[in-house]
């Protein structure tokens, strides 16, 4: 089946005076396909909530090219609007009408029947406040109003920034159900903007990883973890000093290793067996209090590949250089904008 979106080449430069112009998007490539949940990921400034405002006529781009369920966008967005439902950036109610008023008034504005206010409240689980005006509402209670606002037309297409924003844990655990039961059982094709990378990882079925404007990787989530979170050693000394001794020992016996010294441990990745460990350090007399294997999750890739992972110890690439993280980037800790 064809992509649900399509996007190759998408460029956009911010323009200021005297100062450098900022490419926000960086010829980006996206591909989602139907019925999935797709994240879309990067750290703070990467060009994720300017690729979605791109994609949905908000705002001009400077080159490539947009297709959004077969139609060529902005050209044809308003042949394809109504089978899109979205949610971008922070979203804006009348605060003196209730939940069911506010969505009321949408839907008759579209030629939706009424019905369809409650099916949307429901699913959402705004039911029980429907009644309560959107100022008595909490940051939580307002995205899930804004995403059932982006149901009502029943989309083809839903388009999330930040869906989770504010959500407590039940709530972005219900957030997540209704977000596979669209896509999986209803048909749905959602694209979810997020910096939960552990909720991105339950949620989504495939992803983009984005930094700098462009595309790093993309893919299933379960073979982009596969294929660069590889298992790696904690090792632990009683006497810290022995660190330092540790990695030379190790440099000198083992190929192809990382070994990141950190205060009373070594992180060892690239080595076959832990028993190889053992046996390396116990014949130069450096004797292990702890050896266990760690699995990296998603966080720890999506560190590696956007070069945002925090310098904690001392790394040494044994038979490759790695290459050096980026300063300027930062690790998200909030809606790119």
């Amino acid at each position: 089946m064809a992509p649900v979106i399509e996007i190759s080449g998408l460029r956009k430069t911010y323009r200021k005076l005297m100062r450098q112009p900022h490419h926000a998007l960086d010829g980006l490539d996206l591909e989602v396909r139907p019925g999935e949940v797709h994240g879309f990921l990067g750290p703070n400034g990467s060009g994720k909530t300017t690729t979605l405002r791109a994609l949905l006529g908000l705002i001009g781009t400077d080159g490539g090219s947009m297709r959004i369920l077969g139609e060529e966008v902005p050209r044809r967005l308003p042949q394809v609007v109504g089978r899109v439902g979205a949610v971008v950036e922070s979203p804006q109610f009348f605060k003196h009408f209730s939940g069911r008023l506010t969505l009321r008034i949408l839907a008759e504005s579209a030629g939706i029947p009424a019905t369809r206010v409650d099916e949307v409240l429901e699913q959402v689980g705004l039911r029980d406040q429907a009644r309560q005006t959107v100022k008595s509402y909490s940051l939580g209670m307002r995205q899930r109003l804004a995403v059932a606002q982006s149901l009502l037309k029943r989309p083809e297409l839903l388009v999330l920034d930040e869906p989770a924003n504010g959500l407590d844990p039940a709530g972005i655990h219900h957030m997540r159900a209704l977000l596979q039961w669209l896509a999986h059982e209803q048909g749905v094709t959602v694209l979810v903007s997020s910096h939960l990378l552990s909720e991105v990882q339950q949620l989504c079925d495939s992803m983009t990883i984005v930094s700098r404007g462009r595309r790093i990787v993309d893919g299933k989530v379960a073979d982009i973890l596969a294929g660069h979170s590889g298992s790696q050693m904690s090792v632990r000394f009683a006497d810290p000093a022995e660190v330092s001794e540790a990695v030379e020992v190790l440099m000198e016996a083992g190929d192809n290793l990382t070994v990141t010294a950190e205060r009373d441990r070594l992180l060892v990745s690239g080595a076959s067996d832990p028993a190889w460990i053992t046996k390396t350090l116990a014949d130069r007399s450096l004797y292990l209090t702890e050896l266990v294997t760690e699995t990296k999750n998603l966080e720890s890739v999506f560190l590696e590949l956007t070069g945002t992972a925090p310098q904690a110890g001392r790394a040494v690439q044994v038979g490759q250089s790695a290459p050096a993280a980026d300063p300027e980037m930062t690790v998200p800790t909030g809606a790119d904008r």
